[in-house]
C-alpha cells in the first residue's frame, strides 16, 4: 500500500509526488543560483561592457566605469563640475617616453590650480591585465604626484579608447600599448571641448588648455 498524507483539504497527496515537487523546487532554485553566477562573472570580467557605454551626445569621450587604485568604482559623473584631463598610457612604456607627459600634465594641474580654476586629470592605464595596482601608481605618481591614475578590465578599456579616439594597440616588437597621442579635454558639464598634443612642455600644455577654457567651441585637434 502506498504511504500518504494530508494535502491540508481534506485530500491526500503521495509522498512520491511531495518529492517530486521538491526536487523540481531544488532544481529551479540551482538554475537561478547558476544564471546569477554567471551574471556575476560577465560583470567581474567586463563582458561586453562597451554596449553600456554612451557618448551622452559627444562626438568623443562619454561615459565610463573604471576603478581607482583603492579598488573604488569611478564614473564620468565624479567629474562634474570640473574640467577633465584624460589620457591613456600603459605603464610599461618606457620611463623616457611616457613618464614626461605625466610630469607636464601634473605641473599643468598645479598651475590651473593656483589660478582657482578645477581641473581633474583621468589617467587610464592600457595594462588592463596588470594584477599589481603599485606598479601603476609607482610609475604615475612617482613622477606626478597629484595624478592618481585608474585601470578597468579589457572590454572597458577597449570600449573606452574608442568612445575617446585613442589607439589601443601595441608598439610593434614591444610589449606595451600605443599611449595616446592627445590629451581629451571635457568641460564641467562632461561635453567635449577638444584635444590638445601629448607634449613635454608644460607651459605649452597650459596655454593649449586655457585656450580651450576661454574657447570651448573651438576644438583642437
Amino acid at each position: 500500500m502506498m504511504d500518504v498524507q494530508s494535502d491540508g483539504t481534506g485530500g491526500v497527496e503521495p509522498k512520491k509526488y511531495l518529492g517530486w515537487k521538491i526536487g523540481a523546487v531544488i532544481a529551479g532554485l540551482l538554475l537561478v543560483a547558476g544564471l546569477l553566477g554567471l551574471g556575476g562573472y560577465y560583470l567581474s570580467t567586463g563582458h561586453d561592457e562597451g554596449a553600456r557605454l554612451h557618448k551622452q551626445g559627444n562626438e568623443v569621450g562619454g561615459s565610463f566605469r573604471v576603478f581607482s587604485l583603492g579598488g573604488g568604482m569611478v564614473t564620468e559623473g565624479d567629474f562634474r563640475g570640473a574640467w577633465m584631463v584624460v589620457w591613456f598610457v600603459d605603464p610599461r612604456c618606457p620611463a623616457a617616453q611616457c613618464q614626461p607627459p605625466l610630469k607636464a600634465l601634473d605641473a599643468t594641474l598645479m598651475s590651473m590650480k593656483a589660478q582657482g580654476r578645477k581641473v581633474l586629470p583621468l589617467v587610464v592605464s592600457l595594462d588592463a591585465k596588470a594584477e599589481d595596482s603599485d606598479g601603476l601608481k609607482d610609475y604615475v605618481m612617482g613622477v606626478a604626484p597629484h595624478i592618481f591614475p585608474v585601470f578597468a578590465t579589457q572590454n572597458m578599456t577597449q570600449a573606452m579608447t574608442r568612445l575617446f579616439h585613442a589607439p589601443y594597440e601595441q608598439e610593434r616588437g614591444t610589449g606595451y600599448y600605443k599611449p595616446a597621442p592627445s590629451f581629451v579635454v571635457m568641460d564641467p558639464e562632461g561635453h567635449y571641448v577638444g584635444m590638445l598634443p601629448v607634449t613635454h612642455d608644460s607651459t605649452a600644455l597650459t596655454a593649449g588648455l586655457e585656450h580651450l577654457m576661454a574657447h570651448p567651441q573651438q576644438k583642437s585637434q
